[in-house]
């Protein structure tokens, strides 16, 4: 074969080059980039820990992308082995087996759906599959707490089966937050008792809202929110027609122990039910408006940060007078 000059040469190589360049594009053109490039390792340290302590919450991370697309496949719930059932729509897929009524599994979408707006509302965005690379939420209903904690061991989460009616299940990798399950602790939001009491839906929307919470962060800047943020908000959001109600006592306890600032506050209501109230509070004083632009500023720089610049006060401050307040929730 007649050798190419020089010239004919590098002409060749360039027009390979752009061949190459247009079968990457065409490859990549439907991917979304990678959110974050590098995540602090304060960031990361804080996201693992989300396990710890009282919260409802297991972080993972991993240093590697998570490849596209990330639909339902690799679902644990899509095993045959498993033997769970799919109920499946748009935005949603529940998984559950046979001990666990259909009728249970319907509630339980229709709830999620009804969540939507409120989540929306109060947090500034609901995240739908488009928002997440084509991934519906994936909801474990189970029937009791031995399966319940069953799945949770099944993600490496079985370390919080004992003591929650619902759990959110996350990772984080340079590709940015991935929800991997909710799972529904059927002991408590199956008992006929609680369901009279909206159980499954305060349960449901709770854990909707940590979803919610963690996609909406920004990852790329050093990031550790105190747990009554995560925890509380979620309560306000899963809870939209009930304040929180203490005795003296607990009043008590709440000034003396909990400081807005520490990661998170020494007693399980104090994070739940007290970190509601901080956000009721902040609704009364700043008005629904002001509570979502605090949220708003505080995905990316942070309470102390979002606190001087939507209300003009210091973390202090505030705590100062929510705690001289706290009588309102007799």
């Amino acid at each position: 074969m007649k050798r190419l000059g020089p010239i004919a040469g590098v002409l060749l190589v360039f027009v390979l080059s752009a061949l190459a360049l247009v079968k990457v594009y065409d490859k990549g053109k439907d991917q979304k980039p990678l959110r974050y490039a590098d995540i602090p390792l304060e960031t990361i340290d804080w996201f693992r820990s989300l396990g710890t302590g009282l919260g409802d919450l297991i972080g993972n991370f991993t240093p590697e992308p998570r490849p596209f697309p990330w639909d339902n496949k690799g679902d644990y719930g899509q095993d045959p082995e498993t033997g769970l059932t799919t109920l499946e729509d748009d935005y949603f897929i529940i998984y559950f087996n046979s001990t666990v009524n259909k009728n249970k599994a319907e509630k339980c979408q229709k709830l999620a759906h009804a969540s939507i707006p409120r989540q929306e509302e109060i947090m500034g965005k609901y995240y739908y599959p488009s928002d997440m690379n084509g991934r519906k939420v994936p909801i474990y209903l189970t029937a009791n707490q031995e399966e319940y904690a069953e799945i949770l061991t099944q993600f490496d989460a079985a370390e919080v089966a004992g003591s929650s009616s619902g759990v959110t299940i996350s990772e984080l990798s340079p590709s940015g937050y991935y929800l991997k399950a909710i799972a529904l602790n059927g002991e408590y939001v199956l008992d006929p008792d609680r369901e009279r009491e909206n159980y499954m839906r305060e349960v449901l929307w709770h854990e909707l809202s940590h979803y919610c919470f963690f996609a909406s962060l920004n990852y790329s800047v050093r990031m550790g929110l105190p747990m009554w943020t995560y925890e509380g908000i979620a309560e306000y959001v899963g809870i939209p027609d009930r304040r929180p109600r203490f005795t003296d006592e607990a009043i008590e306890q709440m000034r003396a122990d909990c400081h807005l600032m520490d990661p998170h506050f020494p007693y399980t209501f104090e994070v739940y039910a007290g970190g509601q109230s901080i956000f009721c509070h902040m609704e009364d004083e700043y008005k629904p408006d002001g509570l979502k632009s605090f949220l708003k500023t505080m995905y990316s720089r942070g309470v102390s940060e979002s606190m001087r610049e939507n209300f003009s006060v210091t973390v202090p401050q505030f705590e100062a007078d929510w705690k001289t307040n706290l009588d309102k929730f007799k």
